[in-house]
């Protein structure tokens, strides 16, 4: 009786808390099992102090009420408790729980038919009052039945401790051992192996370990705030409510689920496409799927295009068990890009070829006029050149978005930069250029970091207002990465220009004055670098200062630049 008293104790204890502290997926269900527990040791406890064979039946029919209810809390609350709420429904706790209400009637009123057992003797053993009974056939059908709901309820919660990334293995194994202990006492009971009093119910004992289990899931694993049925609930909800259609498909890409937003977009009733090829039920020929994983694009009949992005589903094990198939309706984005395409070519050329035009004519005026007249006509030849040198920028803007230079090659970077800086002398014989350059240094990047080179080293000079620009050069290198820093002594960076590239953005009132520093801000980008901009203090001079200084760090491994889709790029010409 005293040690009956433990389990009962402590069920109602836990009992209380789940009223308490929380109320979770799957909390009702503990509680009602613990209840549960708690009925069947107090029925079970009162037994063994029965005077007479009359009180000890009421007793064992009490026991009983709470015998029932726990296979069927137990698998509810490993259903809720696992993340697989969404079975738990009326119908299905109606379904569960029928088996469970008629072997309760059947034990109320055994007396009339005696299918839970047809005879019960009494033995008393120094006081204790237990009764051999002579199991009927509803006693096994329901053991079974119990049985059954109670091993389903340990696979989920078994499968939780090898699937969830040690997130949950302490509260699965004390669930598992609170269960199995009293399913194995059960056992000898119902089989009489090892039983010390010939009748005598073990399972009731054994919810003491229960107790110690449950005791650390709740208060040592937090099994009231923190439950994996939330993991799986968000994975669960990130597929369904994911913007593109998501397709799984086993290893014979035969279809195994399709999230509500596929089965909208193309118009497919899940219980229709499941169990069937994925390229029968899309029954098209420009429809090809990569080996393995991989990026397409798939232009389905009509005006829509797809993006499909094929990644392999493995298992615990690492084992690839399927695919799982990501279409994105990238119609509007190709829309755009041929637009843009179109654009680029009518500004491209013929705003360019306009501008040769008024250029011409313009250098003509300005050899037949003179005063003002040629004045206005040096400035529409001004104008037009920097317009004309505005186009030849937006075209190396989109050489390098569209990633034409995929595959980083090996750079001799102080050869590069020398020969960018012949060149500027070249074209600009007053610019003093003093370069500290390293003897030899050799990394790995793209045909962006000349255009980007370029323009740095131009811009250092065009927009310089002294009459002999000056502009510095330094590398700097380590392991990982390599520093370029350009210096001048110009009027400097605006301050408008500046905080434009830092927040990436341009307004009406807010914008940059030109492309170049653009095209510089997005090549670094593209190069996984980073570029700094900062007022001329370094380099070692103690005159007094003025320009900008403009550091390029990039990795001395470039990264190797793709297109989303792995398609070539496309070329707007």
């Amino acid at each position: 009786m005293l040690a009956l008293g433990v389990p009962a104790v402590f069920m109602l204890v836990f009992a209380v808390e789940t009223w308490r502290r929380c109320s979770g997926p799957g909390v009702r269900a503990l509680r009602f099992l613990l209840l549960s527990i708690g009925l069947w040791v107090c029925g079970s406890a009162l037994a063994l102090l029965a005077p007479d064979r009359a009180t000890w039946l009421v007793f064992e029919q009490v026991s009983w009420a709470g015998r029932i209810g726990v296979p069927v809390a137990w698998l509810l609350f490993a259903l809720q408790y696992t993340g697989y709420g969404g079975r738990v429904t009326r119908r299905s706790v109606a379904a569960l729980a029928l088996p469970a209400a008629v072997m309760l009637a059947l034990v109320w009123t055994n007396p009339v038919h005696e299918f839970v057992w047809s005879e019960v003797r009494m033995v008393y053993t120094q006081g204790v009052a237990v009764g051999i009974q002579a199991q009927g056939p509803a006693f096994w059908a329901f053991t079974v039945y119990a049985y059954s709901l109670v091993l389903a309820g340990i696979v989920l919660v078994m499968r939780l401790v090898f699937t969830a990334d040690h997130l949950f293995v302490d509260q699965g194994v004390a669930l598992t051992l609170g269960v199995c202990a009293p399913l194995f006492a059960n056992v000898a009971s119902v089989t009489g192996v090892i039983v010390p009093i010939t009748g005598l119910d073990l399972t009731p004992y054994m919810f003491t370990i229960s107790s110690i289990t449950y005791g650390y899931a709740f208060y040592r694993s937090d099994l009231l705030d923190r439950v994996p049925a939330t993991r799986q609930i968000g994975r669960t909800a990130v597929v369904r409510n994911m913007r593109d259609g998501v397709i799984v498909v086993d290893e014979n890409d035969v279809i195994i689920d399709v999230n509500p937003l596929a089965q909208r977009q193309f118009e497919l009733v899940k219980n229709d496409v499941v169990g069937r090829p994925v390229r029968a039920v899309f029954d098209d020929p420009e429809f090809e799927l990569p080996v393995g994983e991989g990026t397409v694009v798939w232009s389905s009949r009509g005006p829509f295009e797809y993006e499909v992005k094929v990644s392999t589903l493995s298992d615990q094990h690492g084992r690839q068990v399927g695919r799982i198939l990501v279409l994105r309706d990238i119609t509007d984005r190709t829309n755009r890009r041929q637009q843009l395409q179109v654009l680029n070519r009518v500004l491209r050329h013929n705003f360019r070829n306009d501008m040769n035009v008024i250029d011409v004519c313009a250098t003509q005026l300005v050899d037949r006029l003179d005063g003002e007249d040629a004045e206005l006509a040096d400035r529409i030849q001004s104008v037009a050149r920097d317009l004309s040198e505005t186009g030849i920028k937006a075209r190396e803007i989109e050489q390098i978005m569209s990633r034409r230079h995929n595959d980083p090659q090996p750079i001799d970077l102080p050869s590069l930069v020398a020969r960018q800086l012949d060149t500027l002398r070249h074209e600009h014989p007053a610019a003093e250029i003093e370069p500290d350059l390293p003897d030899a240094l050799e990394i790995t990047s793209t045909g962006i970091l000349e255009s980007v080179l370029q323009n740095v080293l131009e811009n250092a000079v065009v927009h310089n207002d002294n009459q002999h620009p000056r502009v510095w050069v330094r590398v700097d290198a380590d392991d990982t990465r390599v520093e370029i820093s350009v210096a001048d002594d110009g009027p400097g960076i605006p301050q408008q220009e500046r905080e434009v590239l830092t927040k990436g953005t341009e307004t009406p009132l807010e914008h940059g004055s030109g492309l170049g520093l653009w095209l510089v801000n997005w090549g670094v980008t593209m190069l996984g670098g980073e570029i700094d901009f900062r007022d001329r203090v370094a380099f070692g001079r103690d005159e007094e200062v003025t320009g900008s200084v403009v550091t390029i760090s990039i990795p001395r491994r470039g990264p190797t630049v793709r297109t989303a889709s792995d398609q070539p790029p496309v070329d707007a010409d």
